[in-house]
């Protein structure tokens, strides 16, 4: 078994996502909780800024081996970020797994205050004071808009505080301070609102006394964080303690830690993979560990990541790599990983560029990026064969620009179609015909055809040999090769 995935490969498949105008598109597959623009009728697949993170990886991967043209890349996808508002100051695309029928939402914010935030930290070598200013004024145009929208620490019309939320609206604040300082009120105002979060939803004993879990929701005992959402926990406590030196907040960020790491469980394939959510049932907390995402466990990793640099930590090591091992496992030859299991629907296997970011984050932040990655990462043709991911239900493949998700031999569930370079999918119209029809560059054909039986999945014979498909499979029951 690989002991880490590719990043490289990751790292391709991500910016052949990336448009000219520096929009991030994709299909944007909310794996935690099952959405996406197809379940809300909304057929959005262009950018979202829960794609952001991606800047602060090429942002590091610079630091580490300068190169013009991937800087004028980042720079192009830093001005979209920056100049993308909406009239009330909030970003635009923010609408993530509804797609743009959406235009509201403290996280969709604050995950790019943090991204943009973490731009600067990595590139603070090289970004022109020009990039850097662009940075600077949306940050704190958006800063003012969700103060206003969604006021700290109380309900806002838009629904319950949530922790990860506010954590991240602080965590952007907090980059924000490290790289521009500010006032001894402004540093004891954020101190303050993280001392508020520490009370308000912090409590021990999930799954032990040793660590520390955040409810959810304010004036809400009844569930906690799902676990891909505590590094927006983790990492502004770990950035809080680098600015004030107060030990406090690393020892919550550790107790966090040690909640993720020892509220584990292992799949079906044996793989360390991460818990969904805790619940309350009225006398007794219940784990509930899938449906869960396999990619986007990033943050997180990020977060615990920057924990053990301050106090090494051996279990909380094997935890990094036992998740190492897991995205290795699941990885398709292309670059992008199953999003998840338990779904037994599009959810489990439509890459999401959304959540991939996130992971790139973490593993170039962990690993840094070796000759091997730099080989991968400049591939042009890495993606010209015709890659499949395999579902229970359906399967994902994409060629070059094109993407589908698409049904097993005799069903027709699916038939979903889109490019990446346009900002809409859609539905196969073609035998049908009609004003929902797509155009004809939209079409993906030739497209591989395999059967699932009881005993197995076959692919179909017609034109399509097994080594030219990149082959993964996240389905419970095996591929058996060549139907004959």
């Amino acid at each position: 078994m690989n002991q880490r995935p590719q990043a490289g490969k990751l790292a391709n498949w991500l910016l052949s996502w990336v448009q000219p105008s520096g929009a991030i598109h994709g299909f944007h597959n909310h794996s935690v909780w099952g959405s996406n623009p197809y379940r809300w009728g909304d057929f959005t697949s262009g950018h979202s800024t829960w794609s952001s993170p991606l800047l602060a990886a090429l942002s590091m991967l610079i630091k580490e081996k300068r190169d013009s043209a991937l800087e004028n890349q980042l720079f192009q996808m830093i001005r979209f970020q920056t100049s993308s508002f909406q009239e009330d100051g909030q970003y635009a695309h923010i609408g993530f797994q509804i797609g743009d029928t959406a235009k509201f939402g403290l996280i969709h914010n604050g995950i790019t205050n943090v991204s943009l935030g973490l731009t600067l930290k990595y590139g603070e070598s090289y970004l022109s004071e020009v990039i850097v200013a662009e940075i600077r004024s949306a940050m704190e145009r958006n800063f003012e808009a969700i103060d206003s929208i969604y006021p700290f620490g109380i309900m806002y019309k838009q629904g319950r505080a949530i922790s990860n939320q506010e954590y991240a609206r602080i965590w952007g604040k907090l980059l924000h301070l490290q790289a521009f300082g500010g006032d001894e009120d402004r540093c004891e105002a954020l101190r303050k609102q993280l001392d508020y979060m520490i009370g308000q939803f912090h409590f021990r004993g999930l799954p032990d006394m040793e660590s520390e879990a955040s409810y959810r929701y304010d004036k809400d005992k009844t569930s906690t964080e799902p676990g891909e959402y505590y590094g927006l926990l983790i990492g502004p406590l770990v950035l809080a303690y680098e600015l004030f030196g107060d030990e406090r907040y690393l020892t919550h960020a550790g107790n966090l830690c040690r909640h993720v790491a020892r509220s584990v469980w292992c799949d079906n394939k044996g793989l360390l993979r991460m818990h969904r959510v805790w619940y309350h049932s009225g006398s007794q907390w219940m784990k509930l560990n899938e449906p869960m995402l396999i990619a986007g466990m990033g943050m997180t990793l990020y977060a615990v990541d920057q924990y053990i640099r301050h106090v090494p930590d051996p279990e909380l090591s094997e935890y990094l790599a036992g998740s190492d091992r897991t995205y290795a496992a699941y990885q398709n030859p292309r670059g992008f990983f199953a999003s998840a299991t338990g779904w037994n629907n599009e959810a489990d296997v439509a890459p999401s560029t959304a959540w991939h970011t996130h992971d790139l984050l973490y593993l170039v932040a962990r690993n840094g990026a070796d000759d091997q990655f730099w080989s991968e990462f400049s591939n042009k043709d890495a993606g010209s064969l015709t890659s499949v991911l395999l579902g229970n239900g359906c399967m994902w493949m994409e060629r070059d620009q094109q993407w589908t998700i698409t049904d097993y031999f005799g069903r027709d569930v699916y038939q979903l179609l889109g490019r990446k370079d346009e900002a809409r999918f859609g539905r196969d119209m073609s035998w049908v015909g009609g004003e929902r029809s797509l155009r004809e560059h939209f079409a993906f054909s030739p497209r591989p055809a395999f059967m699932i039986t009881n005993k197995g999945i076959y692919l179909m014979p017609g034109g399509f040999e097994e080594d030219n498909l990149q082959l993964s499979s996240a389905a419970d029951i095996p591929y058996l090769g060549l139907w004959k």
